[in-house]
């Protein structure tokens, strides 16, 4: 017998129809199923009302109804793997659950991305600064014969 407990994830789908303020308690009908068989909570999402990829269909009152919204949810829990079985079909024999299922999962550990802060010497010494000034040479403007020549130099490179 494995006493070992594991993470498992309860997603499910309740009814459209079922008023704002009663779908709380169907979470809560869920959770108790779980604590029920010894289930530890770890965390919850109370229902919230989303459309579907594509219309599910349930037979209600011998009637069979498509729906295209539904009240999504999950509850992750800890609990011995010999349990599993009978709590899933608990909750399937639930009148308000539309769809559900249940999986074994991994407690996912979000990594956060550290930003790495630039070094900063603090001890920066200036290098060694020329004095421009004294070396300055005198430039003579160039005539417009020079300039076509230099142009035509650099074309020459070019090609």
């Amino acid at each position: 017998m494995d006493d070992e407990t594991k993470l498992y994830e309860i997603g499910y789908l309740l009814l459209p129809m079922l008023s704002e303020e009663s779908v709380p308690a169907e979470m809560e009908a869920i959770r108790g199923i779980v604590e029920k068989q010894g289930g530890v909570i770890e965390s919850a999402e109370v229902p919230k009302s989303r459309p579907l990829a594509y219309p599910i269909s349930k037979k209600i009152a011998n009637k069979r109804q498509e729906f295209t919204q539904a009240y999504f949810g999950f509850i992750q829990f800890k609990v011995i793997s010999e349990v599993v079985p009978s709590i899933k079909s608990e909750i399937e024999k639930l009148d308000n659950i539309l769809r559900m299922m249940l999986v074994e999962t991994v407690k996912v550990v979000p990594v956060v991305r550290r930003i790495p802060t630039p070094q900063i010497d603090t001890e920066l010494k200036p290098e060694s600064v020329k004095d421009v000034s004294k070396e300055s040479k005198t430039v003579e403007p160039l005539t417009s014969e020079q300039i076509d020549k230099e142009v035509e130099g650099l074309i020459a490179e070019v090609l």
